[in-house]
Formats: C-alpha cells, structure tokens, sequence
C-alpha cells in the first residue's frame, strides 16, 4: 500500500474538496430556489404557467446531466447569453438548472399531498391562493419533502465529479491528477471513495433524524383549549 501518496497530496486533495463542496453548496441553494418555484408553477390551476413549467421539467430531465454540462459551459453561456464562462461558473448553473427539475417535481408531489381539509380551512380564514401557498401548503409539503429533497441532493453532491468533463478540478479530478502521476490509483480511489461516503451517509442519517422528529413532533392544543386553561 502506498499511503504516503494520500499524506504527501493531502492539500491539494482536500483542496479538490473544498471546490465540490462549493460547487455543491451553490448548487443545493440555487437549485432550491428554483425548483420550488417550478414545482408551484407547475401545481398551479394557470393553464399557461403549469405548462411552461411541465415543458422545462420534462426537457430538462430528458437530456444526459454530463452532455448537460458540456452544453451550458460550451453554448448556453457563451453563444446564447453572450456570459464569459469559468468552469466553476458553468457547472453551478448546469447544475442548478438540471437538479432544480428533479426538486419541482419533488415539491409538486409534496404539494399534492396536503390534505383537502388545509386547504378548504386556509379559505374559510379568507386567506388568497398565495398566502394560502405561503403559509399553510408550502410548509406543511416542505416537512413532507425533506426525506426526497436530502436523497436529491446528495445525488447532487455526487454529480458534482462529473464537472471535470469540462476541466473543474474537484475531488475527483484531483484524485486522478494525483494518481495520474504517481499510478497508485487504488489508494486514492478508495479515499476519494470513504471521503464521498463519509459526506453523503452524514446527509442520510440527518434526513433520518429530521424525519422522525417531523413525524414525532409534539402537536399544540388548540388556542381554544389554551384560552380555557
């Protein structure tokens, strides 16, 4: 075993890290904010929003995530937006785009979830269809979306590795910079491996906990019954 290839590269592999959990950070926080306003838009009563959004969804998950890549960095930024674009710069938006479909139908089916009585309260208080969505659907499908939107994102976080295509070096790249030259490939395979584990395992046992304590949480009286205490 060559272990002192991992100790003597250690830096510029966790620098490789850094850059997939920055990569990973923006793309999460933008693919969220995206992905949540397709996934209203497309459970919304608007013929022509709904189907806006259905035609993004559909194209979007349709297309291979790597050929996605290679495309936004290549020809959506430079040729259609007329954007300079750095590696980092094209794999965030590439990924952001790409994940933020997968969230909008995340969020659509958590949307339908909600019970017919919610909604038919929320109208009875005299609340619109956006304060409705803002205060009582949206949060309550939120509690219910978290077990798929952790298991999202941490396929995003693997996917990050395959932004090296376009010649981002994060911590897959960097592993094989690394191996490429000292052709000790399986030691560093097996880090980047356990480092990849240890990252998306902690994500499963935090969506785990959220879970059940969304599922255990304890309910309030009614104000009533509070009044009357």
């Amino acid at each position: 075993m060559h272990w002192e290839d991992i100790i003597n590269n250690f830096w510029f592999l966790m620098g490789g890290l850094w850059m997939t959990i920055k990569l990973a950070s923006v793309a999460i926080a933008g693919s969220m904010l995206v992905g949540v306003v397709f996934g209203i838009a497309r459970h919304t009563k608007f013929p022509v929003i709904s189907w806006i959004a259905t035609a993004y969804i559909e194209f979007v998950r349709s297309i291979p995530l790597i050929l996605f890549i290679v495309f936004v960095h290549y020809g959506f930024l430079p040729n259609l937006l007329k954007i300079q674009t750095n590696f980092f710069l094209s794999s965030a938006v590439a990924l952001i785009i790409f994940t933020a479909a997968y969230i909008a139908e995340i969020v659509r089916g958590g949307l339908k979830s909600i019970e017919r009585g919610h909604i038919e309260a929320a109208r009875s208080i005299g609340l619109n269809y956006f304060q409705m969505m803002t205060y009582v659907v949206l949060p309550l499908g939120l509690s219910r979306m978290t077990p798929a939107l952790v298991s999202q994102f941490i396929a995003l976080i693997k996917d990050t590795s395959l932004a090296s295509v376009i010649g981002l070096i994060e911590l897959t790249r960097a592993g094989e910079i690394v191996y490429g030259r000292t052709f000790h490939e399986f030691e560093i395979l097996l880090f980047i491996v356990m480092v990849y584990f240890i990252i998306c395992y902690s994500l499963s046992l935090l969506s785990r906990k959220l879970e059940y304590n969304t599922k255990h949480r304890p309910r309030e009286a009614p104000s009533e019954l509070k009044l009357s205490a």
